[in-house]
């Protein structure tokens, strides 16, 4: 029975958020992500000379070192990386890697759950954020609540969704920052209704 009430719930959720947002202009799609690797992922994120803000950092099944989104960010030319995760020992790995591999490094990299929204913002003014990146496998709402005026530094953002309600959140969410989408990706494998939207401060 709780079963059902629950899928009867989702789905008048599905339902309303729809309705909410009819007249949303929503991005097409204009590349497919054929893996994990960063380069599909987060390849339109600008992070030269950037801080980027790196929520879910860990290695994610990735083989190649250089396709982490730390790695492969700081070879794109970022500043810094802020990089996230619960993972302590992904956590550990990055913070012995970018030591050993990368000169002069200020990057930082923080075992830390993403819960509410205060926990991004107070990250994004302690190191003075340019560019985020948001994989955190459903918190991404905690985005919803940033107001326009705490992403004053932030001109860049990439973001992975995993179900329609949260795409059009997050498209909502982008305009009234005054972000535009630059590229929605979505997977080939996979659930259906996950992807990734990429957009810049106008």
């Amino acid at each position: 029975m709780l079963s059902k009430l629950r899928e009867a719930y989702r789905f008048a959720n599905i339902g309303y958020t729809q309705m909410k947002f009819r007249k949303l202009i929503k991005p097409n799609v204009t590349e497919l992500i054929h893996s994990e690797d960063s380069s599909l992922h987060w390849k339109y994120l600008d992070v030269e000379n950037k801080t980027v803000l790196d929520l879910g950092c860990g290695l994610w099944g990735v083989s190649n070192i250089k396709e982490t989104s730390p790695v492969y960010f700081k070879n794109k030319g970022a500043k810094k990386i802020i990089g996230v995760d619960l993972n302590e020992n992904d956590i550990a790995y990055f913070n012995n890697y970018f030591k050993e591999n990368f000169k002069n490094n200020e990057s930082v990299f923080l075992v830390k759950k993403i819960s509410n929204t205060k926990d991004i913002t107070d990250l994004i003014d302690k190191y003075h954020v340019e560019s985020i990146k948001c994989d955190i496998e459903g918190f991404e709402k905690v985005l919803f609540s940033i107001n326009k005026s705490q992403l004053n530094n932030v001109t860049s953002i990439s973001v992975e969704y995993h179900n329609h309600a949260l795409f059009l959140n997050l498209v909502n969410t982008f305009n009234n920052w005054g972000f535009k989408v630059i590229n929605h990706s979505i997977f080939s494998y996979g659930p259906q209704n996950m992807g990734v939207l990429t957009a810049n401060k106008i």
